[in-house]
């Protein structure tokens, strides 16, 4: 029979358990103010016009591109190119809607679903005949720096990127709720027929929705990129964590998707502490599930009596 442990090491252990649980809850807080900026991009588009932008992630893929190759042709940091990706993907949004969306907007829903999967597949095979299947990152000074506060060591880089989302979310929430392109934006999302009977250009809102939503993305994607790899399909797990805090926080729901975009970063970091790295992934998933067995309206969404 093995001896049972002194006190002082079954308290050593408890102590280092709590330790384990608070960093991975503090990793998952900084990822989840990623995945929540990337999830707001998703929600605007489809609060105001009802599609779902399947190709959401590869256009964050672009973004990681574009900063990849600033950095590897002209030595721009990720933190500066986030000054080019964000107008530039802005215009990839205004294409995006000019050359597809005002297509496709009130079509039926299966409809627009397939043409934007269509246009996904399409820029993931672009990039893998364009970039190779090579996993490709971006390593300077800094992005292996950590800093420690007590036990907790924190990543820099992920530090800046749960920063700079922090300070874009709170910009996208003064927009909404103070300026009058915001104020149409949510007339639109309420009730479109109401907003033209206003005297607001529904495709001049939807056309401003698709560019801000886009543009978030060339926000992320330089931030992600001296954090992971880039690669053809690297957007294909960012469509699913957008679309779990979508739908989990309620679609079209700006703060919902906020609330929810955190908590798949908690939940994902905390599950990676007791299961492998595979199921771990799986985790955002199963709490997509308990939310609609829940709460199927959203988390932020008030029930109707």
């Amino acid at each position: 029979m093995a001896p049972s442990p002194r006190p002082s090491d079954a308290a050593g252990r408890r102590v280092n358990s709590s330790h384990v649980l608070v960093q991975a809850l503090i990793s998952g807080l900084l990822s989840g103010w990623l995945y929540a900026l990337i999830a707001i991009g998703l929600t605007l588009v489809f609060g105001v016009m009802r599609v779902v932008n399947f190709a959401h992630g590869d256009f964050l893929m672009l973004a990681m591109y574009g900063a990849f190759f600033a950095f590897s042709l002209w030595g721009v940091d990720p933190t500066w190119s986030v000054f080019l990706m964000l107008p530039a993907m802005g215009l990839v949004g205004a294409l995006l809607y000019k050359l597809i969306l005002r297509h496709i907007v009130g079509k039926p829903e299966l409809s627009s679903m397939a043409v934007l999967l269509g246009v996904g597949l399409l820029m993931q095979n672009l990039a893998l005949m364009v970039f190779k299947a090579d996993n490709l990152v971006v390593n300077t000074e800094w992005t292996n720096r950590a800093f420690n506060i007590g036990f907790l060591s924190i990543q820099l880089p992920h530090a800046l990127a749960a920063l700079a989302a922090m300070v874009l979310i709170a910009a996208l929430w003064g927009l909404l709720r103070f300026t009058d392109l915001g104020v149409m934006m949510r007339a639109v999302s309420q009730s479109p027929e109401g907003a033209a009977l206003s005297g607001i250009n529904f495709h001049r809102i939807s056309l401003w929705t698709t560019v801000i939503g886009i543009a978030t993305l060339g926000v992320a994607g330089p931030l992600l990129v001296s954090m992971l790899y880039v690669n053809p399909t690297v957007g294909v797990q960012f469509t699913l964590i957008a679309f779990v805090a979508v739908i989990a926080g309620g679609l079209g729901n700006f703060f919902g998707a906020v609330v929810a975009g955190i908590a798949v970063g908690v939940t994902e970091r905390v599950a990676g502490i007791w299961l492998p790295a595979s199921l771990a992934a799986a985790i955002p998933f199963v709490l997509l599930v308990v939310v609609m067995l829940w709460r199927p309206e959203g988390l932020l969404v008030a029930r109707k009596s």
